[in-house]
């Protein structure tokens, strides 16, 4: 398994934590260079001397995805730089201050939306015409939620922005099958991250101790879990799979 994606480059979004940084490790595990981008320059850094004190081929890429109109010259940037991109993985995510919807400001939605749902909308556009211009089809996966299929108290626009990219991610496939570009997503359930650790250690413990209550293995997440079903939707072996949203909540979102 090692050389498998030997050739390959992938382009990850929120590589320097969390999910984004799991996936960064398990896609150089399997022989794939590694673009990382996050906006956390430091960060950023760090994982990538990681990956190439490892023996991998990596790229720091420190980039704010609030800034769109330079979404498509920072995948011209990956492309000079490595040659060419074959995986985009849009891990990066926020979920703002996580206001109930009575106390939802403007600008809190649009932030969240930016990032959660623009943003990798105009990743997937010009990564996918560099797909469709050099030919040899591609893999794009998108991270989702649980919050997405669920009725309960989420934050509002951090749900429905989840549940968008599901929808995002199937149109996406129907469109891109064409050019054999598999385009699929994966919904996480409660997992342990900076960005769940950044609600305040007491709605964090609350959420450590009741969360994983509410699934069938009773046990929070870690990136790990959730990047191990990210690096698979990216290896020969999932080739028929596309459209497809993969839970890794511990069949959190059937009960």
């Amino acid at each position: 398994m090692s050389d498998v994606l030997s050739g390959k480059v992938a382009l990850v979004t929120g590589g320097a934590s969390g999910i984004g940084r799991a996936t960064v490790t398990g896609l150089l595990k399997v022989g794939a260079a590694v673009a990382i981008l996050d906006r956390d320059e430091a960060g950023v850094k760090e994982v990538a001397e990681q990956g190439r004190a490892r023996g991998g081929n990596t790229l720091a890429v420190p980039f704010d995805l609030t800034n769109l109109k330079a979404i498509p010259d920072v995948v011209a940037q990956v492309v000079h730089k490595l040659g060419r991109i074959d995986i985009l993985v849009n891990a990066a995510g926020v979920a703002g201050r996580g206001q109930p919807l009575l106390k939802l400001e403007e600008e809190d939605w649009d932030f969240i939306y930016t990032v959660n749902l623009k943003a990798p909308m105009l990743l997937m556009k010009h990564v996918a015409q560099h797909m469709v211009e050099r030919g040899g089809g591609g893999r794009i996966v998108n991270i989702s939620s649980s919050s997405a299929f669920r009725a309960r108290q989420s934050p509002a626009a951090y749900a429905s922005s989840k549940a968008a990219i599901v929808q995002l991610t199937r149109s996406a496939a129907a469109e891109l099958a064409q050019y054999d570009i598999n385009v699929n997503a994966v919904a996480p359930g409660f997992t342990i991250t900076g960005m769940t650790r950044a609600m305040g250690e007491e709605r964090f413990q609350r959420a450590v101790s009741s969360g994983p209550l509410e699934n069938l293995f009773h046990r929070p997440s870690q990136p790990e879990d959730v990047a191990e079903a990210i690096v698979f939707l990216c290896l020969p072996g999932s080739r028929q799979i596309t459209a497809q949203t993969i839970h890794t909540s511990a069949g959190a979102v059937i009960r």
